[in-house]
């Protein structure tokens, strides 16, 4: 990992695994190819299918016949399992995988001897080259299916209405599908992917979860912290009654989409800042530790106002109106510089981090329409490297055919 070149980027070790399933039936197919030409003498080809033989067969020969001696067939859970299951149950184990290994060993070992039969028929001139072609057809899609139905079979698949469909919305869910407006669900009665399937929830789960935010559901979401969950528009909880019924109850101090604050207070570090949300007013004041120039108060009109009137995946857009400066939360996840590109009337502005998971931004007087653009430059970079590729791949396609036909 600290020497190959790119291996860091993957995102575990073991994807490694994929680049050899990748190169190593490339360079089968490499072989094969030079196999069925012509160039070679038969006595080369000959020696060459000797030794390949003897290399891959007495590999498997070697593995079949000082299993016991090479592996222990230990594995990590072991412990586990013979804390929990006793002695015997991991004997058991033990003596499935060497099983399974042994099986495995001579299923390759056959499927090495058949493949070298087909390629010495070749070689005396026994089987045309369109049949060895046919031959390992078979050969390999025997071995993708016997080993595919392994972890796929008919037992594994499900009617399309239950992949579809994998929820089905209770009373709580139906009550609450009823408001149009955009805002957040908690749901105390399942820490799953549920309320996600029907709501804008604050649970769920994704491989490459923002680190802030489980920081912040660790401390303050999963003990329902009230400050907290206002901030994050949370305006339904779902809930069970005395009866165990799922139950949505409105919250009426959800913070909304954005709203401006009277005062910034600055936090020396982002500790310190996830610690002060506990008792934080958050609809009158906002924190911050990653930023500076600011004035810390603000004059909040009462008649001030500012509503999201478009929302996407990656485009929002509000409607501001106040007669004074001020300074909006938005109740977004901040994601830093590189991907929400932030507007106001068309002009590109910052937008900051508060709250330690928020962003916030400085809006002068007036009434403007304030925007949020999801444009990642690595996208447009990308895209530009794609569409000038695509257009070079076609210009040598046409010059080709060009001076092909032109030769003829």
């Amino acid at each position: 990992i600290d020497f190959v070149p790119l291996y860091d980027k993957f995102r575990a070790v073991s994807s490694i695994q994929v680049l050899l399933e990748l190169c190593v039936p490339v360079l089968a197919i490499f072989g094969l190819s030079i196999i069925l030409k012509d160039k070679n003498s038969v006595e080369e080809k000959t020696k060459a299918l000797k030794y390949t033989v003897i290399i891959t067969g007495g590999i498997a020969l070697l593995f079949l016949a000082l299993k016991s001696s090479l592996f222990d067939f230990s594995g990590i859970n072991d412990g586990f399992y013979r804390q929990n299951y006793g002695q015997g149950f991991v004997d058991a184990l033990k003596q499935d995988r060497r099983a399974i290994f042994s099986e495995d060993t001579i299923r390759t070992l056959v499927l090495v001897l058949l493949s070298a039969g087909v390629l010495f028929m070749f070689i005396k001139e026994k089987l045309k080259h369109q049949w060895v072609i046919v031959s390992f057809g078979i050969l390999i899609v025997f071995d993708l299916v016997s080993v595919d139905k392994r972890y796929v079979n008919n037992e594994d698949f499900t009617s399309s209405i239950n992949v579809n469909k994998p929820y089905q919305a209770n009373s709580a869910d139906l009550e609450i599908l009823k408001d149009t407006t955009h805002f957040r669900v908690f749901d105390l009665t399942s820490s799953g992917a549920r309320a996600s399937y029907f709501h804008n929830s604050l649970t769920g789960y994704h491989a490459a979860s923002l680190k802030k935010y489980d920081e912040l559901f660790d401390f303050y979401i999963a003990k329902n912290n009230i400050n907290v969950l206002n901030m994050l528009n949370t305006k339904y909880i779902i809930a069970q009654n005395e009866d165990g019924a799922a139950v949505p109850y409105t919250n009426t101090d959800a913070n909304g989409n954005a709203w401006f604050i009277s005062e910034l207070e600055e936090q020396p570090d982002a500790n310190s800042e996830i610690m002060a949300l506990d008792s934080l007013n958050t609809k009158q004041k906002g924190i911050y530790s990653n930023f500076e120039g600011l004035p810390k108060t603000f004059q909040i009109d009462s008649l001030a106002t500012i509503n999201l009137v478009d929302y996407k995946p990656n485009y929002l857009k509000y409607e501001s109106s106040n007669t004074n400066d001020g300074f909006v939360v938005f109740s977004e996840n901040y994601y830093g510089q590189q991907g929400w590109v932030s507007y106001i009337d068309g002009n590109e502005v910052p937008h900051v981090r508060v709250n330690y998971i928020l962003r916030g931004m400085q809006i002068s007087a007036g009434n403007h329409t304030i925007e949020y653009k999801f444009e990642p430059q690595v996208i447009k970079t990308g895209s530009s490297i794609a569409m000038a590729s695509s257009i070079v791949f076609v210009l040598l396609l046409i010059g080709g055919l060009f001076f092909e036909f032109k030769k003829k």
